[in-house]
């Protein structure tokens, strides 16, 4: 690193503001005490100030993060602020590429307002994250804004496409072909290589995570399959029937050396509690895990099976292959990198993004067991053999 140029801007007491390792309320993360030395070889200019404003669902906010080799292609000496709600502050953290988390909340507001920044980057519709937008000080404010009657609206020519498939069901459910990270880099007005999001749960929830499978008895090379039972309160109908389910471990669990985890949040406890009861040696993983622990518990996994929700963009980030069933939302919107296979409904109706169904069946009941097991055989490290299994009795099953 070359020392800092006498002449270079400073501020009170000689104070390097604009370097990465000045704190202001401890010693620098280089080491120097006192005030920053006239000649320090341990300056590393901040570079491009990118604020990144993201905030839910979840599951979007980790597929985002796949903008960021991108914005360290652009950018490369650039210093990333990301600010979400508190649980995507937790699952992103420890990622190497974002410098600093941000809460969504008033003490982050309060400073964000006085910062400066050279990019502010928006993909939130919602009226509270385009609106922070709107009132940072950055002269390329890229994505969604909120305009003065309170609605968004597109802040640069190359997020019309994006902002429109919000406003245009056919185009959406029908027309488009991009995935979302090919969507929001156009967006952007970045050019998209193929690059794809990771995370990277930080060592104390790795160690939480091997804790639970060493208390299920989980030895170094058992092969487990992942079934993620819930897809959230938002499109309730996302969810595959949990007798199939069930069902679907008892097949599996018949495979000598083959386990099975049931995993989800505190709405699938019960169900899940019902399904290990249904199908001794399913392995309860537990339902209360904060996001990088659960993170880490899919990436023991050497298959999941999900609908189309946030552990399905877990496992893609942690490059476990997942069979990944869709029924009201949009597969084409999701690419899986070659690590895993889509099962799709065979209604017309779908997708349609309803909250409630009317439809019996519904599109996810018409997903039957035997395309799942199919799919899941496909992506097993070791083939599971036909056998003649008695099914547990939940409800019926087809």
């Amino acid at each position: 690193m070359s020392p800092a140029s006498d002449n270079a801007s400073r501020g009170p007491l000689g104070l390097r503001l604009d370097c990465r390792h000045y704190r202001g309320d401890r010693p620098c993360r280089a080491g120097i005490q006192g005030a920053c030395p006239r000649a320090c070889t341990a300056f590393e200019p901040l570079g491009d100030r990118i604020l990144v404003i993201k905030l839910a669902a979840l599951g979007d906010v980790i597929r985002t993060a796949a903008i960021l080799p991108g914005l360290k292609r652009y950018w490369p000496h650039s210093h990333i602020t990301w600010v979400s709600r508190p649980s995507g502050v937790r699952v992103l953290s420890g990622h190497p590429l974002i410098d600093r988390l941000l809460p969504f909340d008033a003490e982050s507001l309060c400073h964000l307002e006085l910062e400066r920044f050279d990019l502010c980057l928006s993909l939130d519709k919602e009226p509270a994250p385009a609106a922070l937008a709107m009132r940072i000080a950055a002269p390329d404010k890229r994505g969604i804004g909120l305009g003065p009657f309170g609605t968004p609206f597109p802040l640069n020519p190359e997020c019309e496409r994006y902002f429109l498939l919000g406003l245009d069901d056919r185009a959406k459910f029908h027309e488009n072909r991009a995935s979302y990270p090919q969507l929001i880099y156009e967006a952007l007005g970045l050019e998209y290589r193929g690059e794809r999001y990771r995370l990277h749960p930080p060592g104390d929830a790795c160690r939480r995570a091997a804790d639970v499978w060493h208390r299920l008895g989980v030895e170094p090379d058992d092969v487990i399959v992942g079934l993620n039972t819930g897809a959230g309160r938002v499109f309730a109908n996302k969810n595959w029937p949990p007798e199939k389910y069930a069902a679907l471990a008892a097949r599996l669990l018949a495979e000598p050396g083959l386990r099975v985890a049931l995993l989800g949040g505190p709405d699938e406890e019960e169900q899940n509690k019902r399904i290990a009861a249904a199908c001794p040696g399913a392995l309860l993983t537990g339902s209360h895990h904060d996001e990088p622990t659960f993170a880490a518990l899919v990436r023991r996994c050497q298959a999941l099976v999900t609908g189309d929700t946030m552990a399905m963009h877990v496992a893609i980030a942690a490059d476990v292959p997942c069979v990944v069933l869709f029924g009201p939302t949009c597969e084409q919107e999701i690419d899986l990198f070659g690590r895993g296979e889509k099962v799709r409904t065979t209604l017309p109706c779908s997708p349609c993004y309803r909250r409630t169904c009317d439809f019996s069946p519904s599109c996810m009941d018409d997903i039957s067991l035997a395309r799942v097991l199919a799919a899941v055989r496909r992506w097993l490290p070791t083939r599971v053999k036909s056998q003649t299994v008695t099914l547990p009795v939940l409800e019926s099953v087809s």
